[in-house]
């Protein structure tokens, strides 16, 4: 079964599952860690988690920071086979990987969402001058 594990300092990622909810509806294969909210400590959090793991899982996982101390941590569990790290996330490429979770090719997946992200990061008021240049020579 394919997994999804977001992980992010704060309450980055319970925000971003929140977020998914309202949109998408509830996914139970998606889990969140929010690391450094509490004494908790998300090396501790993130090993419960990956104890739980069925051999036979594959498991994306998503940060919110390349580099960050959280993706650092994630790091160490890419020796598991099937287990995928997909850092710098958005809501847009979260809910891509959601919404086409029952695709086979994982490869091709992942680089749908992450294209799909990288299309939705705009700077609105060059859009709205293109459109509005757009507009004026049309009229």
């Amino acid at each position: 079964m394919r997994k999804f594990l977001i992980a992010a300092h704060g309450t980055l990622a319970s925000g971003m599952q929140n977020a998914l909810q309202i949109i998408a509806g509830n996914s139970a294969k998606m889990t969140v860690i929010d690391a450094f909210v509490d004494i908790q400590n998300p090396a501790d959090q993130i090993q419960a988690y990956f104890s739980q793991l069925c051999e036979e899982d594959e498991l994306i996982i998503l940060t919110d920071m390349p580099g960050g101390s959280v993706n650092q941590l994630m790091m160490r569990y890419l020796c598991r086979p099937q287990t995928h790290l997909i850092s710098g996330i958005n809501l847009n490429l979260v809910l891509t990987l959601i919404l086409n979770a029952e695709e086979t090719d994982t490869s091709a997946l992942i680089h749908h969402a992450i294209q799909e992200g990288r299309d939705q990061i705009l700077y609105i008021n060059e859009k709205m001058e293109q459109l509005s240049s757009e507009m004026n020579a049309f009229f």
